[in-house]
């Protein structure tokens, strides 16, 4: 079950709801007269998102969306006052805390400006962001530990939370490639998102024909996977024939570089940071077509989610098994 999302507008008087109250479902109002065809965010896409995942009234991980965000702010030249800041997390707590379990979704714009086209100002109160929250109630979603990323002497529960695993699922190699940026733009989850918009297209297609088809790799334009439709990805090469090569590699988790494709998320860096905690080798490394043969486990990750084991992987006409064994063993 889950109920559709309620949007609000951030501004230095508090929270405005846009979403109209059931009561004015059928008045000449509506969320439509809300929207304004000068906004940067409807015409050029220019500003960012963040998607947080709330459980039992808690918001995850937040420390590591406030740094993306105020990342992404730094790197688009948008301007949030200290005061702004903290009341759009006094408002994001507090939201988390009504609705138990959800989404809250954080998207970030440049103001209207007067100058044509895709200009803007150099001038930091030019650019004050424009900050909208939607806020989405929903059923429970599965919550189980994800063992590997956790250990018996861990009694912090790795930065105050563990990371949660969802069942196994089954994925597929798609066709749709990922649009390449340059800097500043590379890894940030902006609002230009038409390469996802075509890509998730793909994948529901599939599953019109694999209706338990779940997530799918997506590659670069070089042919590199790098993430999943929604999410990151980590994976695991089978071990070397000599016992020297075996202890060498065997317990290496890889993720894709984000350098030009893809998006940096959340949750791929609180595992980056929990495998190092841990002391288990984690390395950024492609994967490619040549590596299919030798692919011993993956699974894709988002701040939503958590960890999403691979049981199964289509690429054209094969299907390759994946182990599940690395998702059931504790670390030590």
């Amino acid at each position: 079950m889950s109920h559709a999302m309620t949007w609000y507008q951030l501004s230095d008087t508090g929270m405005s709801a846009l979403t109209p109250s059931p009561s004015s479902a059928n008045s000449s109002s509506s969320q439509t007269d809300l929207i304004a065809p000068n906004l940067r965010a409807l015409a050029y896409g220019d500003g960012f998102f963040s998607t947080m995942g709330v459980h039992n009234s808690q918001l995850l991980w937040p420390s590591y969306h406030q740094a993306r965000i105020m990342g992404h702010c730094q790197a688009l030249q948008l301007t949030v006052s200290a005061n702004i800041e903290q009341q759009l997390w006094t408002e994001i707590r507090q939201f988390a805390a009504t609705i138990n379990d959800g989404i809250i979704k954080v998207i970030v714009s440049r103001p209207a400006q007067s100058l044509r086209g895709y200009a803007y100002s150099t001038q930091a109160q030019d650019n004050e962001a424009l900050i909208w929250l939607g806020v989405m109630k929903t059923a429970p979603i599965a919550q189980h530990t994800a063992q590997f990323l956790s250990c018996e002497s861990d009694s912090s529960e790795s930065f105050g939370q563990k990371v949660s695993q969802q069942p196994p699922i089954l994925a597929k190699c798609l066709q749709s490639q990922l649009a390449s940026f340059p800097e500043p733009l590379a890894g940030l989850k902006t609002l230009n998102r038409l390469d996802g918009v075509m890509i998730a297209g793909e994948l529901q297609r599939h599953k019109q024909h694999i209706p338990e088809l779940a997530e799918g790799l997506v590659a670069d334009m070089g042919g590199n996977w790098v993430e999943g439709v929604m999410s990151n990805f980590f994976y695991r090469l089978k071990t070397a024939s000599s016992a020297e090569q075996k202890e060498a590699i065997s317990d290496i988790w890889y993720t894709p570089p984000i350098e030009q494709s893809g998006v940096r998320g959340v949750m791929r860096q609180v595992i980056i940071d929990q495998l190092t905690k841990l002391g288990t080798p984690v390395q950024e490394r492609y994967l490619r077509k040549e590596d299919l043969s030798q692919l011993e486990a993956l699974f894709f990750c988002n701040a939503v989610r958590g960890v999403v084991p691979v049981q199964q992987l289509l690429f054209d006409d094969e299907v390759l098994s994946l182990s599940l064994q690395p998702f059931t063993t504790k670390s030590v």
